[in-house]
């Protein structure tokens, strides 16, 4: 058997020598402070320590000897990083509590059960921690956190006093955001972040009123809390879930320009951005919106004063429609009043995608018993050609939604009523039912449009039907057709027309000659 030669290089062996020699140096700094710990903490076997300080290599192979080192020099910083097991856990408790007051400026309710982990990076861990706000007399919680890391620098270790934060993660917590928790909210953003980072994960946001009922649920992903010294801005950076639907949040506050502070919320998935630049003035929040949608371009003033929301559109455009909008929302209690004037509605595409964009969301807060809200919107010129005006008001009524007395107008033939409807959440589908009177002006009018043969003319005042739509399958149902009086009864030959479109697996009525051609069909068959 052969013997195999191996031949090192000189480089191997300048680093060898390399390594001896940060290795001395190393082990001499480290010693020098493994003293000095010990001395302190430990006095009683600093004696038996210096038994062991000679140590002495002997004679082994460059290799092995650079596995030694590399042991060596792991053993030595697994044993240094391990340091701050060692600490008295009821000094540690309030120095971690004092040095995050006095760095990230909140008020950490802290146990005594504080472990401590080397993996990913040296960091404390501390379960069931709550944040409580500054006032002394009263103190308010503000939060319940399961998990707060608390990430420390590698240096001084072997110094408790001058051990440094580099950031903290809170994870698996619950705020709570409520009207007499803003002024905490309010001061914490006006001054200074820390340079250093406050993470929270997996966490969830809970919007409540003065009687701890919650109005909405805000899931987050990730947030990044810091002061950014090269912007001199406060930067918040989240990810989240907004009933349902991901996004995207960056906002800053800039101490050195006039809007000191800009928002920007991304929606990729509806395609929805929004963007708020605002600032305080004469002790009023003053902001400039704008919610990019699409074809949608939507800019508006706000102004925040006494708890009422004041907003007015400016230069604002749907598709190619000018759009104009005002409104207010009141905070306690909660209201929302908005009107909007459209220069021109395209009717059946904003009810089917309003009908859709709402089946997308597919959320409880919509039906939510606290939300109040009316919503007004007008055309006087909607893309129809049996209407000429709309009138589309929207009630949001503790938890119910509906379109009452919202109106169609033609000029040449009358106008249609929604006199009751609602909105349904059943099952995670949305119905919707409603009950319509089209009150007719011009019968002759009404009768050529939809191309009544003359005998099949009869005296016609008013026709009521209802209409039912699931959002399961978008099939729009006809119930209760009747002409002129409400009370009267429809033929069977009539009857067996709708039932035989309610049953079909397909919408017969997806154009406007589907109309004219099925309102035909009805009113040859319908007996007066």
């Amino acid at each position: 058997m052969k013997k195999i030669k191996i031949k090192f290089s000189n480089e191997l062996f300048k680093l060898k020598n390399f390594c001896i020699d940060e290795f001395k140096k190393l082990n001499k700094f480290i010693e020098s402070k493994i003293i000095k710990f010990i001395n302190k903490y430990f006095p009683n076997k600093l004696n038996k320590y210096k038994k062991f300080k000679n140590i002495k290599f002997i004679n082994i192979s460059n290799l092995s000897m650079s596995i030694i080192l590399f042991i060596a020099l792991l053993f030595i910083y697994l044993f240094y990083v391990s340091i701050p097991t060692l600490y008295n856990k009821g000094t540690l408790q309030k120095d971690i509590t004092d040095k995050l007051i006095k760095e990230f400026r909140i008020d950490f309710s802290l146990s005594s059960n504080i472990r401590y982990f080397i993996l990913p990076s040296p960091h404390f861990l501390i379960e069931n921690v709550k944040i409580f706000d500054e006032n002394l007399k009263d103190p308010k919680e503000l939060c319940q956190i399961k998990k707060l890391k608390i990430y420390i620098s590698q240096k001084n270790l072997y110094d408790r006093n001058n051990l440094k934060i580099t950031k903290i993660l809170i994870e698996d917590a619950n705020f709570i955001l409520q009207k007499k928790n803003t002024k905490f909210y309010n001061d914490y953003i006006k001054s200074r972040f820390s340079k250093k980072k406050l993470i929270i994960k997996n966490s969830n946001f809970f919007l409540n009123d003065n009687s701890n009922n919650i109005i909405a649920l805000v899931p987050i992903k990730n947030i990044n809390i810091f002061y950014d010294e090269k912007k001199l801005a406060n930067q918040i950076i989240a990810k989240g879930k907004l009933f349902k639907i991901p996004f995207d949040v960056n906002w800053y506050k800039n101490f050195k320009n006039e809007i000191n502070s800009v928002t920007l919320i991304k929606l990729k998935k509806l395609d929805l951005e929004i963007k708020n630049k605002s600032l305080i003035k004469d002790n009023k929040y003053i902001a400039k919106n704008s919610i990019f949608f699409r074809n949608t371009k939507l800019h508006s003033n706000f102004q925040i004063q006494n708890n009422i929301i004041s907003f007015k559109s400016q230069d604002s455009k749907i598709v190619n429609s000018n759009l104009d909008y005002n409104g207010q929302i009141d905070i306690d209690p909660f209201y929302t009043k908005l009107e909007i004037n459209l220069d021109k509605l395209n009717l059946i595409k904003f009810l089917i995608s309003s009908f859709h964009f709402i089946k997308f969301l597919n959320v409880d807060f919509l039906f939510n018993k606290n939300l109040n809200a009316r919503i007004d919107i007008n055309s006087n010129n909607i893309h129809n050609k049996l209407f000429d005006f709309a009138k589309i008001l929207i009630s949001f009524d503790n938890g119910k939604i509906n379109f009452n007395n919202s109106l169609l107008t033609s000029k040449k033939v009358g106008s249609l009523k929604l006199t009751e409807s609602n909105i349904d959440l059943i099952d995670e589908r949305l119905i919707f039912k409603g009950s319509f009177n089209f009150n007719v002006t011009n019968q002759n009018k009404f009768y050529t449009i939809f191309q009544i043969q003359k005998k099949n003319r009869k005296l016609l005042k008013n026709i009521f039907f209802d209409i039912h739509i699931d959002s399961s399958n978008d099939k729009l149902n006809i119930n209760n057709f009747k002409i002129n009086d409400k009370k009267s009864i429809a033929n069977e030959n009539t009857m067996n027309i709708i039932n035989q479109y309610n049953s079909s697996k397909e919408n017969r009525i997806q154009n406007w000659i589907n109309l004219k051609n099925f309102t035909r069909e009805i009113f040859n068959s319908y007996s007066g």
